[in-house]
């Protein structure tokens, strides 16, 4: 079966992995966006961000010359099906800013006009519920040749590449049959013999989805949090048996129990205010979101509260901070606890030294020179008080109580994200999150 030609609208962390993962299946892809310098780095094989597999990928879809780079939005006349991945940002309310969706829709639309074959125009982009058929749909009412459903993407950063081929779910939200009957198609020539399962749905129940999934995700998040600080006041409690043990509960399961300072990046904080926002339009607030939120925007100070107790908070110490990135395997800084963390810090009077495998660039866009970014942990460590785990990055996961006590002035350590065997630490002056001591 011949593919659909394939049109993405955005590069950012969904559109250009989804690009990218369609031109190497074989897809003949036009990847847009309207930032030139991305665009010319994107032809000579480069991202402006990290992923695990990405470059791989889209080495791979220029080898093949199944891809194409534009910023001209026309180019979609000469695809099937243009997926739109376009950014949703938060604003200070907590809802979401349509700006950039609207206007690639407007236009869009005056495109499309000229357009005499069907075309389907995928919403990827996270959108709160009805905005698809208040908005997005009645700019395209006149056009029949044109098609819109909504597909919402449950990409996790680090593993974007192997979410989009090997998908737990797809949902595509329909106001007409024939149009998720094309999706439907398009996804059994993309999957083959390894079609997961497709739910068919309404438009804004598949936007409810999306928010409803990760409203779900830190929900478990802050659960384990608010346990986790009590289990921190109880003598040797430690929450990490707990979250193994209620996990091993099938009415639970284990993911997204592992305490920690609290969840970041560029999805889970936006759509959690963005949910608290429109809730709020029914006329009632909902007290449960906004707990959750609360639980949240605390946690990472935390951190300072075993600080002090450790009689760290005093000017002119070193404190060393490993890891900045939100999560493992990504650059992404995005609503990330270091930034919060470090800023305290600063205005503690600490001099802070950072350490991460590929955020420090983007971390230094922020703090600029005021504090020290080092290449390797060894140098992190140096003259330090005091070393913060706050990233799970697979290198820190092996560090021995030997080496510090080696690298660091004094050996004080806080393992926020529980990656360290604290029965190997008990010689040092070692404190962890929801571990009682």
């Amino acid at each position: 079966m011949r593919g659909p030609k394939i049109s993405v609208i955005g590069l950012g962390f969904v559109g250009l992995p989804l690009a990218v993962v369609n031109a190497t299946s074989g897809f003949e892809t036009i990847a847009i966006d309207n930032n030139k310098k991305k665009l010319e780095q994107l032809r000579k094989g480069k991202s402006d961000f990290f992923e695990p597999q990405l470059s791989k990928f889209l080495n791979e879809s220029i080898k093949t010359r199944n891809i194409q780079f534009s910023e001209n939005v026309e180019d979609v006349l000469k695809s099937d099906i243009t997926f739109l991945t376009v950014g949703t940002p938060s604003v200070s309310n907590g809802g979401i800013d349509l700006t950039q969706l609207k206007n690639v829709v407007t236009r869009l639309s005056r495109i499309l006009k000229r357009k005499r074959t069907k075309h389907l125009v995928v919403i990827k982009s996270t959108v709160i519920p009805t905005t698809t058929l208040k908005i997005i749909i009645p700019k395209f009412s006149n056009l029949k040749n044109v098609g819109v459903v909504v597909n919402p993407e449950f990409l996790r950063e680090g593993s974007a590449i192997n979410d989009l081929i090997n998908p737990h779910l797809i949902v595509i939200g329909e106001a007409n049959k024939m149009d998720g009957k094309k999706l439907v198609e398009y996804y059994k020539v993309f999957h083959k013999e390894n079609l997961p399962e497709i739910i068919r749905t309404e438009i804004t129940t598949a936007e409810m989805i999306k928010y409803a999934n990760n409203a779900f995700l830190v929900t478990k998040i802050s659960f384990i949090n608010s346990i986790a600080n009590v289990c921190q006041n109880i003598r040797n409690v430690d929450v990490k048996t707990i979250a193994y043990a209620i996990g091993k509960d099938p009415r639970i399961g284990p993911l997204f129990l592992n305490a920690g300072p609290g969840f970041g990046g560029s999805c889970l904080p936006k759509d959690l205010s963005a949910l608290i926002n429109f809730s709020e339009r029914f006329g009632e607030s909902n007290q449960f979101f906004k707990a959750i939120k609360k639980v949240n925007d605390a946690q990472p100070f935390k951190i300072l509260s075993i600080m002090k107790k450790m009689k760290l908070l005093k000017r002119n110490k070193v404190i060393s901070v490993l890891g900045l990135s939100f999560k493992k395997d990504t650059d992404d800084i995005r609503e990330a606890v270091s930034i919060k963390l470090v800023d305290k810090l600063i205005q503690s009077g600490l001099h802070v030294r950072v350490h991460d495998p590929m955020a420090l660039d983007n971390f230094k866009s922020l703090f600029g020179n005021k504090i020290t970014y080092c290449s390797n942990v060894s140098q992190c460590l140096r003259d330090s008080e005091c070393c913060i785990l706050l990233t799970e990055w697979d290198q820190y996961k092996t560090l021995t109580p030997n080496f510090f006590k080696k690298s660091m002035k004094i050996p004080n350590i806080i393992d926020a994200r529980r990656i360290l065997d604290n029965t190997r630490f008990s010689k040092l002056n070692f404190h962890a999150i929801g571990l009682g001591i």
